[in-house]
This record gives C-alpha cells, structure tokens and sequence, in this order.
C-alpha cells in the first residue's frame, strides 16, 4: 500500500498537522502514517527513523501554515535556508526518493512560488496542493483522505498478485510483461543521464553519494519487489536477466583518480545482487546465489557479479563510514550495514525482521566463502563484526546448510568438494580474526 508521511513544522499549524495524522491513522491504519511524535519511540535514533519512514512511504504532506516560510531560528535566520533544518531535509528526501509530494496550506496561508524557496525546495512550488480550512475542516479533511486514498490505491499489490499468478498457467503472460516492463524501467530510471558525475569538495561527497545511492534503490525498488517476492515464492527463471541487464547498462566512468560516481553507478545492481541473496537464503535456495554472483558477468570484461560488485569497487569503505547515516560506523562494514538498511522495504511483505536479519547475514557470510575460494580478498560485511564479538550463530547455521548433498555444492559452487568449503572457513576465520580481533 505505501504510507503518508506528515512534513510539519512544529509552532506553525500544529494542531492541523495532529489532525491530519490522527484522520489518516483512523483510515488507513496507523501503520501506514508516519507523524514524527507518535512514530518515533523514546530511545530511538530520530534520524534513522525518519529517513527509514520516509523511504517506507509513497505520499508526503506538507502542511504550511502562516509562519512557515518566514520562521527564524535564535540567530534571525531562516529555517528553510539552513540545510540541517529538518523540515527542509525531509522534503528534499520525499523528491529525491520519488515520493508524491502534496503542499496542504491551512487557512488563508498564500500559495508559495519557487523564489520564495531555497533552489533545492523549488519543485514544492509545482506540486498540486490541497487546503484545509480550520472552520470547514470536516469537508477539507474528507478531500484531503479521498485524494490520499486514490493515490494509495493506485500502488498494484505486487506480493500477493504474484504469489497467485505464479501458480495460475494463464498468468505466465502476464508476469513475463511484468517483469521485461519492470526491467527497462529500472535500467532507464538509473541511466547516466540522471546520474551524472558531479565535482563537489571532498568533504561533501559523503553525503551527496548516500543521496545518490538512496535515489538509485527508490529507483529501482518495482524491479527488486518483483524479483526477491519471485524468488521467495520458487520462481528462478527472470532474475538472471534482472541482474545482467542492470550490471552491463552503460556508464560513463571520470578521468578522475578516485571519482566515486562512476563506480557508486554499480550500486543498482549490487543492490539487486543483495535482493536476490537474501531472498534465495530465505527460500532455502543457497545455489541461486552461487548462480548469480559466478554465473552473471560483466559482457566488456568477462568479471563475474562476485568480482565486478564486491562493495570496494563500488563505494570506498572510507566515504560509505562518512555518510551521515552511517553515524561513525567502522568503515570495514559501513556499507554493508547500509544496504541492510537499504534492502528491508523489499521484504516487508515477504519476511518478518528476525527472519531478514538472518538471511542477510547467511547470505552475507556465504558471499564471503565464496569470495575466499574465487578471488583473493573477502568483502565481509557487518556479520563478521558480530561474529568477532560471539553475537551470532551464524557459522553454525551456515555449516548445518553447506553439505556434501547440498543444492549448492551440486550446482558447482566450491568445485562441488567439501574440503573446499572447510579451507574457505578456515580463511573465513582467519580474515575475521585478523580485522576484528582486539
């Protein structure tokens, strides 16, 4: 369904705001409303959670109210031109993740025009808005629910479509256009074109890039939907085309020593790479990620997924750890830790958060193995941080799965022998041991 996020600021139409989120729970669920004194806990780290309930919703309400964008912080300066004002930020995240974007203006507030707005705001200008009048606000709230309700509405249910047209012969159609649809829309959201390489200081590249690699997965995120739900519901004939197209789609790479936007350009289909990981370890189809990292490869230089996608080739450690979301993270799992965050909206209606976790991490650590016997360096990820520090069972988990008759060893992985397996352990350990040991 998506959710609604409600974009307010606080001493200037409070009480509006509070209205709209209270209407919006009544009828849609309240877990499908994000309003940030109700949706965030005592305890929780506000940034995080708004980010994560911004990129969990389809629709933001902007609700404008007199003072809204003349308001002054201590110094007489004004909150819309500070870049860490949050009311700004959560804007400017709802567009750059495609949100739909709905100014709702309270009483007789005029309607803003794009130079009243700072540069990155201007789009707020052109969205379509909605008033609520507090005298009539009975008829301006019920409006207000039949447009959200349209528009939530209009989000096809892909999980439970696909989970009946899966074993339903007459949907084979269906699914197939589906998919092709989904694929070209993906390749084409991500094309260089709307990527561009950028020059921005070194200090602001971290932020920038988590920006970008934000917009790349709400790009994306129809594409991984459809391919990790396939996945968890046993079909495995769509995925490898998914994923070769998105890693062999054109990209213009910098001169530049060390540019990072022409090597973050991989991050679709590493994410997708991920998608499909973890949904074949959630299906008990540990071979599928065999498949997809050593049989998809790069068609200009024969690299295999495993080797052309390991995170360091597509963000340096050191900027993934200075993202701002990243919250001084070591830069040794930073980003594996991202795209954790990163990949969860997709298995919202597939996995509960134990079972996610658990098959992130299994498919993590079996990504590590298998770098360890092909290449010779491992990506490790954040599993192994945990696993230094005696926090997960993982190792045991994944060595009751990886046996002599398994589906994976059948299917090529390791040259088929076990012995293989225990070496990749053995160095698996001594990896671990070696970057996280005190």
């Amino acid at each position: 369904m998506g959710g609604v996020f409600v974009n307010y600021r606080t001493g200037d139409g409070d009480w509006a705001a509070a209205l709209i989120a209270r209407e919006l729970a009544a009828k849609f669920g309240q877990e499908n409303v994000f309003y940030a004194s109700k949706s965030i806990q005592v305890g929780e780290d506000f940034t995080s959670r708004i980010l994560q309930g911004l990129r969990q919703c389809k629709i933001l309400l902007v609700v404008i109210g007199q003072q809204w964008l003349t308001k002054t912080d201590r110094q007489g300066l004004r909150r819309l031109d500070n870049p860490e004002d949050w009311v700004r930020r959560e804007i400017i995240e709802a567009f750059t993740c495609g949100l739909r974007v709905i100014p709702v203006f309270l009483d007789s507030t005029e309607v803003i025009s794009e130079r009243d707005l700072p540069g990155e705001l201007a789009s707020l200008a052109r969205c379509q808005y909605l008033r609520l009048h507090h005298r009539n606000d009975d008829r301006d709230v019920a409006r207000l629910l039949d447009e959200v309700g349209t528009i939530l509405d209009g989000a096809v249910p892909v999980v439970p479509w696909l989970k009946q047209a899966l074993v339903d012969p007459g949907q084979a159609g269906a699914i197939r256009e589906a998919f092709e649809t989904a694929v070209t829309k993906a390749v084409d959201a991500v094309a260089g074109s709307r990527y561009p390489v950028v020059d921005l200081p070194d200090e602001e590249i971290p932020a920038a890039l988590e920006e970008r690699l934000v917009s790349y997965a709400h790009s994306i995120a129809p594409l991984l939907k459809l391919v990790v739900a396939g996945i968890v519901f046993g079909d495995s004939e769509r995925w490898p085309v998914a994923l070769t197209r998105l890693l062999n789609r054109p990209v213009k790479r910098s001169t530049r020593f060390h540019e990072p936007w022409g090597a973050a350009a991989g991050y679709p289909a590493l994410l997708l790479l991920y998608g499909i990981g973890v949904a074949a370890m959630s299906a008990g189809r540990d071979d599928i990620v065999y498949r997809a990292l050593m049989e998809v490869e790069v068609k200009s230089t024969g690299d295999t997924a495993l080797r052309a996608l390991a995170l360091r080739h597509v963000v340096d450690p050191r900027i993934a750890a200075a993202f701002p979301d990243a919250q001084g993270l070591p830069h040794r799992y930073a980003l594996s830790h991202h795209l954790r965050l990163a990949l969860r909206p997709a298995f919202d209606d597939l996995l509960g958060d134990r079972d996610y976790a658990a098959a992130f991490e299994q498919y993590e650590y079996l990504r590590s193995l298998l770098e360890l016997h092909y290449t010779a360096f491992s990506s490790l990820g954040e599993f192994a941080f945990y696993l230094a520090e005696n926090r997960t069972a993982v190792h045991e988990r994944m060595k009751a799965l990886i046996v002599a008759d398994s589906a994976l060893l059948n299917s090529g992985a390791f040259g088929g022998a076990m012995a293989n397996v225990t070496a990749a352990r053995q160095e698996l350990e001594s990896a671990v041991h070696g970057r996280y040991s005190r």
